[in-house]
């Protein structure tokens, strides 16, 4: 290493497929950090050019030949900078290949590029894996494309890595704990705000150690551009590092995702349903930060409330309490009349409480929240959580239906401890910890209680992890016995096991046709990228080993 070396570590912010302004942003920050910081080397993330969530559009001609201007716009618009910028961008060959790379530019020119190895599966869909071997060396640092690779730890040089990746709940603790343990230094900068947000959220986390010590830490979540310097070689005193306590990082996640999204669709309005009950809430919550953070009016959210035949007095004063309270539109459409008059359209008897009787309510419910977004020029914001999506406990085209899901990748368990948690000194604290301790129900029959029909979520929520995981189900059966004990029986654990086995394969075909929504833990539903099965598998098998 040199002695001293001052290096940037840039997250920028990132329109999808819009090279010329990503390398417009590029060129900014660039100059703005020289004048601020002047470092010697500048480092933006993985693919930062077009944005790493561009998908099929790499296949694009179009694209790629865009980004190879952008690039070439790039090195004219630097070439009076003293700085070396290491850039992410795809790069095609003479043969077609297309490269997942890092760029080395000084002065104008492109000195160094290093193709990504070690792809996903997803990746190689688009990239052609780059060959084996050392990460490329320049001037004493070496150049690494992905996320933080076991090669980084033990090193005594100064190596860079720009990467792409997600936030999910923990992840900044295992970036942390991995890049602690280099020798050397290790400069880390990954995408951020204005990535893609159909299942993914991505909150620039830029971080530089040495020698095992924090040097910098930028602040995660940011809707702008933003950046982190140190100097290494110098001996710099560590700085205290700040976590994030789970339930908080889930809700920034969830907040940032949304707030992407709406700016990326240049809206700033939604409309939800408001029950009175757990997923409406935190939903209606998560819209209240994002609209916050953007500086849009809260009058902008319309909230609506639509009893019927099974709402319950708590649930109805709850939801009135929450949207008062939130300073938003508030809005009450009782379905009752709709609901009946559709049932005598089809001839269904309003005294048989069936799955019609049920279903007619949520799609009356859906289809009003989709016209009365299109009246305002908003989009439908779902509530529907990852427990509810494993089950299949919601109606097609009913519940199941949204614009936008900000639920979708938290479960039942984890919400209760959200709102729990949101609610301390929240000015609605006594009607959200009275929304928390309501038994879950979607009130479609009078006196409905979920767990009751289905079974209790924490086990369901238990179940869905370790599935995920590929255990097999005497496994999970045994794992599950072990973890319940002293609170549910073998027998009960069983039943709600095989009913978990038999909705989970039996629901799929809901779940292959999901709304987007962002994805906050390891375990995901979404049919884009995370869990693929066949719509009409068999559960036969996995019952016969519970027998």
């Amino acid at each position: 290493m040199k002695d001293k070396i001052r290096v940037a570590a840039v997250s920028p912010k990132v329109k999808v497929a819009d090279v010329d302004w990503n390398v417009g942003e590029i060129v900014r920050l660039c100059k703005e950090i020289w004048e601020k910081d002047n470092p010697s080397v500048i480092v933006f993330p993985e693919l930062a050019v077009t944005g790493y969530t561009c998908g099929d559009l790499f296949f694009q001609k179009v694209l790629v030949d865009g980004a190879k201007r952008a690039v070439e716009r790039l090195c004219a618009e630097t070439a009076g900078l003293p700085q070396t910028l290491i850039v992410g961008c795809p790069i095609s060959s003479s043969d077609g290949s297309l490269f997942d790379a890092a760029l080395v530019i000084r002065s104008g020119k492109i000195v160094g590029v290093v193709p990504k190895i070690g792809l996903s599966a997803q990746e190689s869909r688009w990239f052609t894996e780059g060959q084996s071997g050392s990460p490329a060396e320049f001037d004493g640092f070496r150049v690494e494309v992905g996320d933080i690779p076991d090669s980084a730890v033990g090193t005594d040089g100064i190596t860079i890595i720009i990467a792409a990746s997600p936030e999910l709940a923990g992840r900044q603790e295992k970036r942390k704990a991995a890049l602690s343990a280099a020798s050397g230094a290790v400069v880390y900068c990954s995408n951020g705000y204005g990535e893609s947000t159909d299942d993914l959220v991505w909150a620039g986390s830029s971080l530089i150690y040495e020698g095992g010590r924090l040097l910098a830490e930028n602040r995660r979540f940011q809707r702008q551009s933003s950046w982190i310097v140190a100097e290494l070689g110098a001996g710099a005193p560590a700085i205290p590092s700040e976590p994030m306590d789970r339930c908080s990082e889930i809700f920034n996640i969830q907040a940032t995702a949304l707030m992407s999204r709406l700016e990326h669709i240049r809206c700033d309005k939604c409309v939800i349903g408001v029950s009175g009950g757990l997923d409406s809430t935190l939903a209606l919550l998560v819209i209240c930060e994002a609209f916050d953070r953007l500086g849009y009016d809260r009058k902008n959210i319309y909230g609506l409330t639509m009893p019927c035949f099974g709402t319950s007095d708590r649930t109805h004063s709850n939801a009135w309490k929450l949207m008062e309270a939130l300073g938003i539109t508030a809005m009450e459409i009782n379905i009752g009349a709709a609901v009946s008059q559709h049932f005598a359209d089809i001839g269904q008897d309003p005294d048989k409480h069936d799955v019609t009787f049920e279903n007619a309510q949520a799609r009356e419910r859906t289809q009003i929240l989709m016209d009365l977004s299109n009246k305002v020029g908003g989009i439908v914001i779902g509530t529907g959580d990852l427990s509810e999506i494993s089950l299949g406990w919601c109606t097609y085209n009913g519940d199941h239906m949204c614009m936008y899901g900000v639920n979708s990748g938290v479960p039942k368990t984890l919400m209760r401890a959200m709102v729990r948690q949101i609610a301390k000194g929240h000015p609605c604290e006594s009607t959200l910890i009275d929304i928390v301790d309501t038994p879950v129900s979607p009130e479609l029959v009078p006196g409905q209680v979920t767990e009751d029909t289905i079974g209790p979520y924490e086990l369901h929520d238990f179940f869905l992890e370790k599935v995920l995981a590929g255990e097999a189900p005497r496994s999970v059966l045994a794992d599950a016995q072990a973890a319940f004990k002293g609170t549910y029986d073998s027998p009960t654990i069983l039943k709600w096991l095989k009913t978990f086995y038999r909705r989970f394969f039996t629901q799929q075909f809901k779940r292959a046709c999901s709304p987007c929504g962002p994805k906050v833990l390891d375990i995901s539903l979404s049919p884009r990228g995370d869990w693929q099965m066949p719509t009409d598998a068999s559960v036969d098998l996995w019952l016969k080993e519970l027998e």
